[in-house]
């Protein structure tokens, strides 16, 4: 009889009410179903309200209280100190930074289970150094346990501000992916065009309905719809896609934002140069044109 492979999720989670916010118990009942057992590392909190807990208790996930330092990557470095990982063949980092999924999750780990990658991953990206997102990683034990890795995951987050953490932990481990040779994979590859390469940007902002539309990557990030920090100027075509894709309902999504279903990003002034140049570089067309579509003259790269 073939072994059943052994999953583990180490889930970093932060709420400023200090609880399982409706979005996150959506995200954690995927896992469940997708044969994951769970540890969450709840910052900042000391105890559970009693909804959460019986959630919790429903979906066999462990609580983790913690104090609120070191970000996703102390939250991790916690749960691994703990010994949450030992024994498993999968491990997943994942945290709460985004909405969803908005699809089935198994038959995405079931495509990228079957392949070759040592260490897969939602999101490619170049911006700073090549990296795969942190909010969604997965592992083989072996890669997990590479020395390189570990060193890594051993690092002193919780003394870091958020720009070390950025650097020593997510584009840390891109590195670390390297230095070892690991076989990595992404459901989201980076374009490849000259503007992109010299402008990488981020692709859950500035390629988000192309990537909600290609169903590789069921997640949209809360950021973008929160703040919207790089000024996305076709911003509001998100709630189309994601009605479009019915597994999370928008109304959830309203609720986290707080705005009762009103709500839209806000759109900082922004030149028509950098609308221009966003529109050259992003892949979401023509939503991404500055000027109407008819008059042409913008090439996708």
């Amino acid at each position: 009889m073939q072994k059943q492979d052994r999953r583990v999720c180490l889930f970093a989670h932060y709420d400023l009410g200090g609880r399982i916010a409706p979005h996150v118990a959506h995200y954690l009942h995927e896992l469940h179903r997708s044969g994951f057992s769970t540890h969450i590392a709840l910052s900042g909190m000391d105890r559970l309200h009693d909804a959460d807990r019986k959630l919790l208790d429903r979906l066999g996930v462990v609580p983790h209280f913690r104090l609120n330092r070191g970000l996703d990557f102390g939250a991790w470095a916690d749960l691994d100190a703990a010994g949450c990982a030992v024994g498993a063949d999968t491990i997943l980092l994942a945290n709460d930074s985004v909405f969803g999924p908005l699809q089935p999750l198994t038959p995405i780990f079931a495509t990228m289970s079957s392949g070759a990658a040592d260490v897969w991953g939602m999101v490619e990206s170049r911006e700073g150094a090549w990296h795969l997102q942190s909010w969604f990683l997965c592992f083989t034990a072996a890669a997990y346990a590479a020395p390189a890795i570990a060193r890594v995951r051993h690092l002193p987050f919780v003394a870091m501000t958020k720009p070390e953490v950025i650097v020593h932990g997510e584009l840390g481990l891109g590195a670390a992916i390297r230095a070892e040779g690991l076989r990595w994979d992404a459901r989201w590859r980076q374009p490849t065009g000259r503007l992109r390469r010299l402008v990488p940007g981020n692709a859950m902002h500035l390629d988000f309905l192309s990537v909600l539309r290609s169903g590789a990557v069921p997640f949209i990030k809360i950021e973008l719809l929160r703040d919207n920090p790089t000024a996305i100027a076709w911003i509001g075509h998100w709630r189309r896609m994601v009605t479009a894709q019915t597994l999370l309902p928008v109304s959830a999504i309203d609720a986290h934002l707080g705005d009762g279903g009103m709500y839209a990003a806000p759109m900082p002034r922004q030149s028509l140069r950098m609308r221009l140049l966003q529109a050259l570089i992003s892949r979401d067309w023509p939503e991404s044109l500055p000027i109407p579509a008819w008059r042409g003259g913008v090439r996708r790269v």
